[in-house]
């Protein structure tokens, strides 16, 4: 036992700042080792040989690795990768980052091109290029065998970035680049026990001339210039570096947010233009309010400072991803100046924010994994997204950015989302949360309401949490909110340096009951595997129920029971309801109605007149080439959801709404 724990101690302490002199140290650590095994009897030999494994695999997965990542061709497409770190002699399997936390698919291998890995002496010249074999039951890990002698080695690849029309990693055009950079990194992989968090990176990042860049990361003293194009990066933990995206480009710009805040924010801006670069203040003003606002909220920080990493362009795929320190958002061109889109996106900005500390900071515990390679189980995002969505929902109000007939507006199209989903009754949000992947995945929108889809936890989930901020505040006759819960569960710790605090489904009903006594076992759990019924409790608590007004129905599904696009394409049908009934499929395009060619306002002119008539609305509809003459026997007129006030009770949603003060 006391060998045992030598070992033990030597490895978990270790940390190989100069392989070369600590490789004599570690050799001449186990030699003592084995001296003394040999002392004893011999049963001890198969310990000695375990220990010698166990320590080989740890020192393996410490090893300092370089990185250095050329952006210079990024405007045709292609990152450049040199990596080089210690190794020793036999095999070593290099992995390829394919499952990140907060991505909603495996990494894109095949964006991954022309891998060379060589032999690298003491002095740094390169010589031998060693043939590698990838693993035929996982793609993502390379098998190469190290020679004796070899104490180095260079590994070298490409990775193509998309295009506005492809994957959303790793993004470039002529005038910039967003850089992830799971997506340029190979690591020496030992198994399943590996963990990224122990392996230290030290980052490097060439630039094409004149070009500027921001990332949460930090530089090394006096690595970035006016005109540098080589940054030195400070070494950071393969976890954290994987956490912390970096964009660049030709023309950027640096808002400081909330300046009486500390920790500091900053928003940072490339673009394809300069003019893209000039910001409202009021969309300013509603950031630095919000950055405000959340630490109201969650009483903490968790980050050292905080970027806001926006990408203006036209060109790239658009993408909004969650970090811990940063955010990366990749918009339109005319973004800030789009007030429709600022309706639309906005609060996708304050969203990804609030997941640095529910997501990021605070994570479900199937959603922490040791390394990039282990898969992930996504059971807990209807807290992670559904709560996020809520405060998200509830935040756009508090900073200003939304009114409440707005977010009153929003929560009925949910209920009423939900209200009319017959993929419910056979799948609950459990099941939804746990095929979170294959659903994401799915970009077929064919009876999407019957199969459910990968962003129903955003929103059920949303319903939930205000069930749950309604009943806390119910029982405790207003004295208690969410805003309790969340300050308590997310504020764990205090301030902290950036790190992950993993929770389980029986850490969140401990902190509810710490917050108002309930059977909260029992309330999540029901909501979670409730079948046929649509979350609305919350509704109802807060002083309000779902109802319908006649106004516009653009979409029709709240009426006529399917979406149909502005082109006359049917993209879904609801289940088992009226046009369902009445032969109506995905992918049918409506020709005419009531023999007038077809066009929104003729269908909703046609709908309003079928109110007063016993007579069916004629379809002539297209399908495959095949054109087929539908009725409809629907007299309801148009239909808007709406959320009305239930007299004599509590507005609880107005009391939640109310923006937070010291």
């Amino acid at each position: 036992m006391e060998i045992k724990q030598e070992a033990s101690d030597y490895i978990i302490g270790t940390r190989f700042e100069s392989y070369t002199t600590d490789r004599c140290i570690f050799k001449n650590q186990i030699n003592s080792l084995m001296l003394r095994c040999f002392m004893f009897h011999a049963r001890l030999k198969p310990l000695y040989l375990s220990l010698l494994v166990l320590c080989a695999c740890q020192v393996r997965a410490q090893l300092p690795l370089s990185l250095s990542v050329d952006l210079r061709d990024a405007p045709r497409k292609l990152l450049h990768t040199t990596e080089f770190f210690p190794v020793q002699p036999g095999p070593l399997t290099l992995a390829f980052p394919k499952w990140i936390p907060n991505e909603h698919v495996p990494a894109p291998l095949t964006q991954q091109v022309g891998l060379f890995i060589k032999v690298r002496d003491g002095s740094g010249v390169v010589g031998q290029t060693l043939s590698w074999n990838r693993d035929p039951l996982d793609l993502y890990l390379y098998h190469v065998t190290i020679p004796n002698g070899v104490g180095s080695i260079e590994v070298r690849f490409d990775f193509i970035t998309s295009d506005k029309n492809g994957d959303a990693r790793a993004s470039s055009d002529a005038n910039l680049a967003v850089l992830d950079w799971n997506t340029v990194v190979l690591y020496p992989y030992s198994g399943p026990d590996t963990r990224v968090a122990d392996l230290t990176v030290t980052p490097t990042v060439i630039l094409p001339d004149g070009w500027h860049m921001a990332t949460a990361l930090k530089a090394v003293a006096g690595a970035i210039g006016p005109s540098s194009s080589v940054v030195n990066l400070q070494p950071v933990s393969l976890e954290q570096l994987v956490d912390s995206p970096m964009i660049s480009g030709r023309y950027f710009r640096e808002i400081a947010l909330a300046p009486d805040v500390s920790p500091r924010h900053y928003l940072d801006i490339v673009a394809d233009r300069p003019e893209d670069l000039e910001v409202p203040q009021a969309r300013v003003d509603e950031l630095s309010q919000a950055i405000r606002q959340a630490g109201l909220l969650f009483r903490s920080h968790h980050y050292d400072e905080y970027r806001f990493l926006i990408t203006l362009s036209n060109n790239i795929s658009g993408e909004a991803i969650d970090h811990l320190q940063s955010l990366d958002n990749r918009r339109r061109a005319n973004f800030f100046h789009n007030e429709k889109g600022q309706k639309l996106y906005a609060n996708y900005t304050i969203h990804d924010f609030l997941h640095s500390w529910n997501g990021k900071y605070r994570r479900p515990e199937g959603l922490v994994t040791p390394n990039f390679q282990t898969p992930v189980i996504t059971s807990g995002i209807w807290v992670y997204e559904g709560l996020t969505d809520y405060l998200s929902n509830v935040m756009t109000v508090r900073t200003g950015s939304a009114t409440k007939e707005e977010f009153l507006d929003v929560l009925a199209s949910k209920a009423a989302y939900y209200d009319r989903r017959p993929g419910m009754q056979w799948r609950d949000l459990d099941d939804v949360d746990t095929m979170a992947y294959p659903l994401w995945s799915s970009e077929d929108s064919s009876y999407d309401n019957w199969r459910l889809n990968g962003f129903d936890f955003y929103s059920e989930g949303n319903l939930i949490w205000l069930d749950v901020d309604v009943t806390i505040r119910n029982k405790s006759n207003g004295k208690k909110s969410l805003n309790d819960f969340v300050a308590l569960f997310y504020g764990l710790g205090g301030d902290t340096s950036p790190k992950i605090v993993p929770y389980s489904f029986n850490d969140i009903v401990a902190c509810l009951n710490q917050i108002v006594p309930n059977d909260w076992e029992g309330f999540l759990t029901e909501r979670l595997h409730a079948l046929s019924k649509a979350p609305l409790q919350g509704i109802a608590g807060a002083g309000y129920k779902l109802g319908y007004k006649e106004a516009a129905d653009e979409d029709f599904q709240y009426s006529l029971a399917m979406s149909i696009r502005a082109d006359g394409v049917i993209s879904d049908v609801l289940m088992g309801e009226i046009a369902y009934k009445a032969g109506f499929g995905p992918g049918m395009k409506i020709l005419a109605v009531n023999g007038q060619p077809f066009a929104r306002a003729t269908l909703q002119q046609a709908i309003d007149a079928a109110k007063t008539t016993p007579t069916p609305i004629d379809f002539k509809v297209g399908n495959t080439g095949v054109i087929s003459d539908l009725r409809l026997n629907y007299h309801g007129g148009q239909r808007h959801p709406v959320l009305e006030r239930v007299p004599n009770t509590p507005d609880r949603i107005a009391e939640i709404l109310q923006p937070m003060s010291r």
